[in-house]
């Protein structure tokens, strides 16, 4: 009965202390030593946010001897979480079972309990902070060595350091400046072991005059370099090594110190590699060797002019070269499998010097091409922006339906359909190829490829088993592509259709009283529309289909437009007549042939 009636006290208690804080803040709660007791969530919020606001004019300050550090909470960009702090102060009362919480209330109104606040802080800027404190308070260790002046020899014995212990710092500064209480804050140090420590030096004074008793000389191959004993001094290092139980002091030459004269060193011996190449004559391809390069290993050489130091005599050090290999070793050059030409195609249009410096430029740029097994040629992306700065000249291009314009790169079209041919007589896959929209006829009848920067595009796969290798020359007006590889016996056959869905091309004729009487003149020739269709097939050697493609080229109508010069004593404006051009469609003539080879 005792035990009930206690229980339900203690419940009862509970309910009313519920309901008296219901969505409040318990009594005896605070944050970061402020009062919240009482206060709903956002009343909290709001005074803790002006705490908060108070604190940044507050600098905490940092303290060692007589100096003195004062870091301002705005400098580290303090960032406290005053929610989060308000929410912890919300439910220390309700987050656990009836029973612990009763008891947290009840210890509430006997003690309280102080929440600390969280936040983040720019760690950069707080790192500067610590170091500049470092920088004026580190005593470093001081490593047991000697110390070398001539024929002089000082015995340096290992002395402990004294220097700020960063982390412990960057604990206690974070917390004080969360805690909204600035305060000085008495900076950490802690002793530093140095990293050679030594009880025995006879051996290390013997050894240190012997090394600099003469000049030191160091060879690679026809090159030598000497070191002067007082440089052999400057480079000279120590570390410690047991003997016996008994810590040994040892001299050697540090590669560390001797950094700016093994540079020197290194930038002569240093042999670039050279990458295995290919050379090709159209038919058959071969791989040039690769070879080696080499370079200077700075440890190793200073290791060796350490033992050449050591000596009385033949005081000559090897330097050690290690060898640099290339890229593209003759061993993966040769796995490739590029050994002969699968396909190649020539074009040849003379047009003007610029035009032939864009064609020539693009070339470039497109030759000594790798493809790997399923890889995707852009012409677009290998090229790149035709700009003046990468030497594109104006040159004629098509910028609109039946438009010819000055554009950078004019004319390299050129050099995309040539490619497209030789990858089309290849037998990969095409991925896109779009015809030109005026009709060129100087170009293979449908198999024309037209390139423009963000528009039209030429891409292609090597979906053979090896890889490829593009070879492009041009001297701007003939242009020739050779694709390289393995042959795996595929064959192309393909069939091109006569001109279909032909219009006739029209004629539009103004009249101009600025020309001369019956003067005509011809602003531009038009074209018949039409559509030309191209089907490639292409098989293995088992006669299985590897491709079957359409290539639709389509060219619409543009009317010939001509004007015809009238005399002046007309009042009215002179009217505008389109006639249909008695030119009959043909078939387009086609001037370039393919010396393509497939198998």
């Amino acid at each position: 009965m005792v035990i009930g009636g206690v229980l339900a006290a203690l419940l009862i208690a509970y309910l009313v202390d519920s309901a008296v804080y219901y969505g409040k803040v318990h009594a005896g709660v605070s944050v970061a030593g402020l009062d919240l007791g009482g206060l709903t969530h956002d009343e909290a919020v709001l005074a803790l946010t002006r705490q908060v606001k108070e604190a940044e004019d507050n600098p905490v300050v940092l303290v060692s001897g007589e100096k003195s550090w004062k870091v301002m909470p705005t400098a580290v960009k303090v960032a406290i979480d005053v929610e989060g702090g308000v929410e912890a102060a919300m439910e220390f009362s309700r987050r656990s079972n009836l029973f612990v919480d009763l008891f947290r209330r009840v210890a509430l109104f006997l003690r309280g309990a102080d929440l600390q606040l969280s936040g983040r802080v720019d760690e950069a800027a707080l790192d500067e902070v610590i170091a500049q404190v470092a920088d004026e308070l580190d005593l470093p260790p001081i490593n047991a060595g000697l110390l070398v002046d001539g024929t002089s020899i000082k015995v340096m014995k290992g002395q402990k350091g004294l220097v700020v212990d960063r982390q412990a710092l960057r604990e206690q500064l974070k917390a004080l400046l969360f805690s909204l209480h600035a305060t000085e804050l008495q900076v950490p140090m802690a002793v530093r072991e140095p990293e050679v420590v030594a009880d025995e030096f006879e051996e290390a004074i013997a050894k240190a005059k012997v090394m600099v008793s003469k000049p030191l000389v160091l060879r690679e191959g026809e090159h030598l370099w000497t070191l002067t004993p007082d440089q052999v001094a400057a480079y000279m290092d120590f570390r410690a090594e047991d003997r016996g139980g008994v810590a040994t002091l040892v001299p050697f030459l540090s590669a560390t110190k001797m950094r700016p004269f093994l540079d020197k060193v290194a930038e002569t011996v240093y042999v670039p590699p050279t990458d295995a190449t290919f050379k090709g004559d159209g038919k058959k391809a071969w791989v040039i060797p690769s070879v080696p390069g080499k370079k200077l290993e700075p440890e190793k050489t200073a290791a060796a002019l350490t033992e050449a130091a050591l000596k009385t005599t033949g005081r000559t050090a090897k330097a050690t070269v290690v060898a640099i290999e290339p890229e593209l070793t003759t061993e993966e050059a040769q796995a490739m499998g590029i050994t002969e030409a699968l396909a190649s195609f020539t074009t040849r249009w003379v047009g003007t010097e610029d035009r032939q410096q864009n064609v020539r430029l693009a070339t470039q740029y497109v030759n000594n091409v790798l493809l790997a097994p399923g890889e995707i040629f852009d012409f677009d992306k290998r090229v790149g922006p035709r700009t003046e700065e990468r030497g594109f000249k104006l040159a004629h291009g098509i910028v609109g339906p039946g438009r010819l314009e000055d554009v950078l790169g004019g004319g390299i079209c050129q050099v995309s359909t040539t490619l497209f041919n030789a990858a089309f007589f290849a037998g990969l896959e095409i991925i896109e190829r779009v015809n030109h929209s005026i009709f060129i006829e100087h170009y293979p009848l449908g198999r024309d490829a037209t390139v423009s920067a963000g528009g039209p595009n030429l891409r292609f796969r090597n979906d053979t088993k090896h890889h490829i290798l593009i070879r492009g020359v041009s001297d701007g007006i003939t242009t020739k592509f050779v694709i390289y590889g393995t042959d795996e016996g595929r064959h192309v056959e393909f069939t091109t259709s006569e001109p279909y869905d032909v219009v006739e091309r029209t004629e539009m004729t103004t009249k101009n009283t600025l020309l001369g009487v019956s003067t005509t003149s011809i602003l531009s020739n038009g074209q018949p529309g039409m559509k030309i269709k191209v089907v490639r097939i292409v098989t293995g050697p088992d006669g299985k289909i590897i491709h079957k493609d359409t290539f639709v080229s389509v060219w619409e109508m543009f009317p010939r437009k001509i004007e015809v010069g009238v005399s002046t004593t007309t009042t009215t404006k002179p009217p505008t007549t389109t006639t249909k051009s008695t030119t009959t469609t043909t078939k387009p003539p086609t001037t370039t042939e393919s010396t393509a080879t497939s198998s």
